[in-house]
């Protein structure tokens, strides 16, 4: 790989279509179980409410990233037209379909990344995958492994 590569990231169609196919699929049960019209109206708009708030969550914040030649990364936010240094905070999931890591940038704010396939060209996910893997510390120093 040559270094610093730059990732730019869309929203995922993918996790769009999830969040509606659950939604529709909380609406359908609700419909089915037979209690009063009135209940059933309140668990639909709290249903919609929620499918809304977790679609707007899923919003890019972060519309590139920067695996830099030292190991580091860096971010580009929505609301900003320059990269800044971030730090991979731990807890980074890496699977073959999806990547979701946190970054910490230079101010109080934390930001979720979320790369799901359809997010991404397939090289610039490979890419993200093979670079947090090479990253990855199984064994912090003195934990005896």
């Amino acid at each position: 790989m040559q270094l610093p590569i730059t990732i730019g990231l869309h929203r995922s169609r993918f996790l769009d279509a999830f969040i509606l196919f659950a939604t529709v699929s909380a609406s359908t049960a609700v419909l089915a179980w037979p209690r009063s019209m009135a209940f059933q109206w309140v668990m639909l708009t709290a249903i919609w409410l929620l499918a809304a708030l977790a679609w707007h969550r899923l919003s890019p914040r972060v519309t590139a990233i920067r695996l830099e030649v030292d190991g580091g990364f860096s971010m580009q936010r929505v609301d900003g037209e320059s990269f800044a240094a971030a730090t991979l905070l731990p807890g980074a999931t890496v699977h073959p379909w999806l990547t979701v890591i946190r970054l910490h940038g230079g101010d109080v704010r934390f930001s979720t990344v979320i790369a799901a396939v359809d997010s991404l060209s397939k090289e610039d996910f490979r890419r993200l995958r093979i670079f947090l893997r090479w990253r990855a510390k199984f064994s912090a120093a003195g934990d005896g492994g």
